[in-house]
């Protein structure tokens, strides 16, 4: 295997090792269309990944800065000897993607402490740049022509990811609060943080949580209406969409409570995936 395949091989299997819902949906995808799709994915993971990676805050800072050079330098036309940086050369040197990355880089500087976001606003702020920046950098990645994208395609993906994003968020508050970090927004999460059961972080976060999941829906249903008329060169990153839905039914059946939830099967999320790639989602 030369060096090309092994970094498209290392960045693909990171994603479906790690962010298997975004995985799944790249098998719907134009095959030409996948190794960027990894590469850009992966680059996401690494991001994502540098709380659970480090010892203290400053080392994240630190990891967080060499990704947000390894962008700067990729639009010089020089890259990091690292299979990720180098998949990036290859398929994501566009500025508006670069520029989308960035964001997300900068986002996840948030990750690296513990306080909890201020109020629900600056959750949703969070979540449309972790979250809402990837579906408009994958959407952009897949455009014929991204610079001259449709408006409400562009906003469709950010609420697609932002949805996505939201849903990760209030089904890891169990590991969250575990871990003693905190994504429950304003003085809810700082008192649910503070006390040792479940059943009582659950009581006391109770209301915030109802209110990232309507966020959630609300961006969810939005994504939906505005994606109808996106190219089909596109049409597939909206599959996101129906995987928001059945976690959001999961997430209803379980009284809106994390500690109860259950995730839906791999062949369940394959059939919604399947029937969405058929008749919408």
């Amino acid at each position: 295997m030369d060096k090309t395949s092994a970094n498209n091989s290392y960045c693909r299997d990171m994603v479906r090792a790690d962010d298997r819902a975004r995985y799944d949906t790249t098998l719907f995808a134009p095959r030409h269309q996948r190794a960027p799709l990894w590469a850009l994915y992966a680059f996401n993971q690494e991001v994502a990944k540098t709380r659970e990676s480090v010892s203290e805050s400053a080392l994240g800072e630190i990891r967080l800065q060499w990704w947000q050079d390894a962008i700067e330098e990729l639009k010089s036309g020089n890259y990091r000897e690292h299979p990720v940086v180098a998949e990036m050369k290859q398929h994501l040197t566009e500025p508006a993607v670069l520029k989308l990355m960035s964001e997300i880089v900068s986002a996840r500087k948030n990750d690296m402490y513990d306080d909890g976001p201020a109020d629900t606003i600056a959750l949703a702020t969070y979540a449309r740049s972790v979250g809402g920046a990837l579906s408009e950098a994958a959407v952009r990645v897949c455009a014929e022509n991204s610079e001259h994208l449709d408006a409400d395609v562009v906003e469709a993906a950010r609420k697609s990811g932002s949805a996505w994003a939201m849903i990760g968020l209030v089904r890891a508050i169990p590991f969250h609060w575990a871990a003693n970090r905190n994504f429950v927004p304003g003085d809810d999460g700082k008192a649910a943080l503070a006390t040792t059961s479940a059943e009582k972080m659950y009581e006391l976060a109770a209301s915030s949580i109802s209110e990232m999941i309507t966020y959630a829906k609300r961006e969810q249903e939005a994504s939906a209406k505005l994606a109808n008329d996106a190219s089909a060169k596109v049409k597939h990153i909206f599959l996101l969409n129906a995987l928001s839905n059945i976690y959001l039914k999961n997430m209803a059946a379980a009284g809106n409570n994390p500690f109860k939830y259950q995730e839906p099967t791999d062949l369940k999320r394959m059939w919604s995936l399947m029937k969405a790639s058929i008749i919408g989602w």
